[in-house]
């Protein structure tokens, strides 16, 4: 599936978790999947402004629509169960974030 002509592959979540874990041995924290997740939404579109309102729950402001919140561990279970489930998971949170009926 694409979205605005990037192509979006189902292991990209999940290799930037072993990107995140190779950087454990350099003595820093990995990122937390509200970061990875966040990185993710700003990286499809750009022009949405994601805050973290609390661990695990990423408020979504998105131009010209109301803001959205996104619940990050149904989307991190999915990605715990490998590279298929992880992006459909994450394929559909950007499907519904891009939806002008979503609501926060």
């Amino acid at each position: 599936m694409s979205f605005r002509g990037l192509a979006v592959r189902p292991g990209f979540l999940l290799l930037s978790l072993v990107a995140a874990a190779a950087v454990i041995g350099c003595g820093q924290q990995p990122p937390s999947w509200d970061s990875l997740l966040a990185g993710k939404i700003t990286g499809q579109y750009p022009d949405y402004r994601v805050s973290v309102l609390e661990p695990g729950q990423l408020r979504v402001e998105r131009p010209g629509m109301p803001a959205q919140t996104v619940a990050v561990e149904p989307i991190a279970q999915h990605c715990l169960r490998g590279p298929r489930d992880c992006g459909y998971a994450v394929e559909q949170m950007l499907l519904a974030l891009r939806s002008l009926s979503s609501s926060g």
